[in-house]
């Protein structure tokens, strides 16, 4: 181990629903099966709303916080997904969770996320092993099985540290669903996962990317990024909407669909708003919810491909930070990241997280 690295660790556990997050320090060891990381900043996902909320389950107590990014801390046999070695001091994204590349989903059903001894960071009982398993701590521990990559130099850590949930997930169900030059998109939702949405079609020739939220904010944001039609949920209807789509589309539609909000009415508005062969991708529901009714017979006589998505193929991670370091001079990337607190203000991290009134909210634990 690295004589700079401290012989304890600093955690915010999630205790559960209306309580506190509890600051404590814990050990820390480095070990040759493993990747000892100390944690440069990572950001307050939707996922860890719905977890805080109690919209999503979890066990507890546990160590939150999945978008991270850090720095090795104790020089490794390990390297990369490409190949490097992993060394004291490397600037570092890995995997959301882990595979084995040899169970059923692995192999078979090019599933690696959704592997039968998968591990996900940052939704694990703090335990043993799994202490140091989220980003809201002062050092994270990556497992066997984690696909890891350096960051490129030019890519800030703000820029970097939603690319491991967000950006990735949104790539990989655009790339699963299918995008083609010259077609038109609607996307509901305008948060991280909406604006990555807006800006990888708009790279991909897309002539209309049009985005629909309650949150007048993130529209003006996603104008920012490559929308170019903004629909406000608050104040124009769903038959509004589908008659301005109509309009822009000359009366066929649009023909991709990306639900990334997580609202009830996503699903059945965008199973209205589309074409003829059109396609929809559905990323946000995420946590539990009722059975949602759409009509079902548009989808059958619009013969329209619905497709979800949940994680994403690790491979997916090394193209996400290509598409950062190629377009963010294009794009505010780290503008996304709003207030970054300590992580001995997490509570107040979270509060701030809940307004809304940011696209991401970051803790640093290297913070005073």
């Amino acid at each position: 181990m690295s004589k700079n690295i401290k012989e304890a660790a600093q955690i915010a556990l999630f205790q559960g629903v209306d309580t506190l997050f509890g600051i404590c320090e814990v050990p820390v060891k480095a070990t040759a099966d493993t990747v000892l990381v100390q944690v440069a900043l990572a950001t307050i996902c939707g996922s860890d709303l719905h977890t805080v909320s109690g919209r999503r389950s979890a066990e507890v107590p546990c160590v939150l916080g999945h978008e991270v990014v850090g720095t090795v801390a104790a020089s490794t046999r390990l390297r990369s997904a490409e190949g490097k070695l992993l060394r004291a001091g490397d600037r570092i994204i890995w995997s959301l969770t882990t595979s084995c590349s040899a169970c059923h989903y692995c192999l078979n059903k090019n599933l690696p996320q959704k592997c039968e001894t998968m591990f996900k960071y940052g939704h694990a009982q703090c335990a043993d092993e799994n202490t140091l398993s989220g980003g809201f701590a002062s050092h994270i521990q990556l497992k066997a099985g984690t696909t890891i990559y350096h960051i490129p130099d030019a890519i800030k850590d703000e820029e970097a540290v939603p690319i491991n949930c967000a950006l990735a997930t949104v790539i990989n169900g655009l790339e699963t669903i299918g995008t083609y030059p010259g077609e038109t998109a609607i996307i509901h939702g305008a948060g991280m996962l909406g604006i990555y949405a807006v800006c990888f079609l708009q790279e991909q020739g897309y002539d209309i990317v049009a985005i629909v939220d309650k949150n007048a904010n993130r529209l003006q944001i996603a104008e920012q990024f490559g929308a170019t039609h903004t629909f406000n949920t608050s104040s124009t209807s769903a038959e509004d909407i589908s008659e301005k789509l109509k309009e822009l589309t000359r009366g066929r539609g649009v023909d991709l669909a990306v639900e990334v909000s997580g609202a009830p009415s996503a699903l059945p508005d965008l199973i209205e708003w589309l074409g003829i062969g059109g396609r929809c991708l559905t990323l946000g529901y995420v946590y539990p919810l009722e059975n949602i009714p759409f009509n079902v017979h548009q989808l059958v006589t619009k013969c329209i491909n619905l497709r979800g998505i949940h994680n994403y193929h690790p491979s997916v991670l090394k193209s996400a930070l290509s598409f950062i370091e190629r377009s963010r001079k294009q794009y505010p990337f780290a503008g996304l990241i709003g207030e970054i607190y300590p992580l001995s203000d997490i509570d107040d991290a979270f509060a701030h997280a809940f307004r809304q009134d940011a696209i991401r909210i970051a803790v640093d634990p290297l913070k005073d």
